[in-house]
C-alpha cells in the first residue's frame, strides 16, 4: 500500500514510520520536506498553494492522511489552514482514486461549552470563526472522498510541549472546574495507523472517530502536579485570552476499533515527560 501524508509533522511522521515497518510506502508531503526521515518519499508541498497538489497523483496513492495546521492563531490563519487547504485538495482529480482519506481535525469542533458529555455525534461549533472553518473542511473532504475525520482532544507528550514550558516558566492557570480531554501523541499516531491497517484489510472503519483518553481532569490540576514533580511555583495568571473548553469528551468507537490506549490517562502520558526531562539534565 502506498501512503501519502500532507503536512507531515511530528504525528504523520510517526504514522509513517510505523507503517513502512509494516509494509507500506509513504510518500510525505511538507513546506521543508528535508526535514522529514530518509525512509520516506519526500515531497515539496504548501497546501494553500492549489497548484502544488496536482503532481502528487503521479505517486498514485492508496491512502491519504492530512495533518493541516493553520499558518496563524486567528479566523485568517483557520480559513487558510483547514477550510482552503480542503478545498484545494477536494479538487484534485486524483483524490477520488484513493480507497480512503483520514483528516485530522480537532475536538474544537464541537458546540458543548458548559462542561456536558460529547461524543462523535455531538453537535458542531459554527458560530466562532476558527471552528466553523473546521467545520466547513471537514464537511468539504467527506464530499470529495471516501473519508474519516478524527477528532483529537489536546495532544501531549513532547517533553518541550507549550504546558510543559509554561509549569517550568513557573506559570499556572487558575483553579476552576474546566474540563478537557487529551490524547498522548503515541496514541494518536497508533490510532491512526490502526485505522488506515484495518481499512486496507477491508475492516470498518468509521467516519468519524473522537480520539480521547479517559480522563477529564481541569488542566490547572495537571499544572499543579507538573510543578510539585519539578519543585516549581506557580504564579495564577488570568484568564485572559481564548477560553479553555469545557467539555467532557468520551469516544464509544476505540474498543468497537479493537483498539486500546498506551496511556490511558494524562498521570501515565506525563509521568513519562517529568521521567524524561529528569533523564536529559
Amino acid at each position: 500500500m502506498r501512503l501519502l501524508i500532507l503536512g507531515c509533522g511530528d504525528i504523520g511522521t510517526r504514522v509513517g514510520l510505523a507503517l513502512i515497518e509494516a509494509g507500506w510506502a509513504v510518500i510525505a508531503a511538507r513546506r521543508s520536506p528535508e526535514r522529514l526521515p530518509a525512509a520516506f518519499t519526500r515531497v515539496r508541498v504548501d497546501m494553500t498553494e492549489p497548484q502544488s497538489l496536482a503532481p502528487l497523483g503521479e505517486h498514485q496513492p492508496d491512502y491519504v492522511l492530512v495533518t493541516p495546521t493553520p499558518p496563524s492563531y486567528d479566523a485568517a490563519g483557520y480559513q487558510a489552514g483547514f477550510l482552503d487547504a480542503a478545498q484545494h485538495l477536494a479538487a484534485q482529480s486524483w483524490l477520488k482514486r484513493c480507497r480512503r482519506v483520514i483528516w485530522v481535525s480537532s475536538t474544537r469542533v464541537y458546540r458543548e461549552a458548559a462542561g456536558g458529555w460529547v461524543d462523535e455525534h455531538a453537535p458542531l461549533n459554527t458560530e466562532e470563526p476558527q471552528a466553523g472553518f473546521m467545520v466547513r473542511a471537514e464537511a468539504c473532504i467527506r464530499r470529495a472522498a471516501v473519508a474519516t475525520v478524527m477528532r483529537p482532544a489536546g495532544v501531549y507528550g513532547n517533553p518541550d510541549g507549550m504546558l510543559v514550558r509554561k509549569v517550568l516558566s513557573g506559570r499556572g492557570g487558575v483553579p476552576g472546574a474546566v474540563f478537557g480531554n487529551r490524547i498522548h501523541r503515541h496514541d494518536l499516531s497508533r490510532l491512526i495507523g490502526h485505522c488506515l491497517l484495518r481499512d486496507s484489510q477491508g475492516e470498518w472503519v468509521p467516519p468519524t472517530i473522537l480520539a480521547c483518553d479517559n480522563d477529564v481532569t481541569p488542566t490547572y490540576e495537571i499544572e499543579r502536579w507538573l510543578a510539585q514533580q519539578w519543585g516549581v511555583a506557580l504564579i495564577e495568571e488570568g484568564a485572559g485570552g481564548r477560553p479553555r473548553a469545557n467539555r467532557r469528551c468520551r469516544s464509544r468507537l476505540l474498543s468497537a476499533l479493537g483498539f486500546e490506549l498506551t496511556y490511558p490517562t494524562w498521570r501515565e502520558g506525563y509521568a513519562e515527560v517529568v521521567s524524561a526531562r529528569q533523564s536529559a539534565k
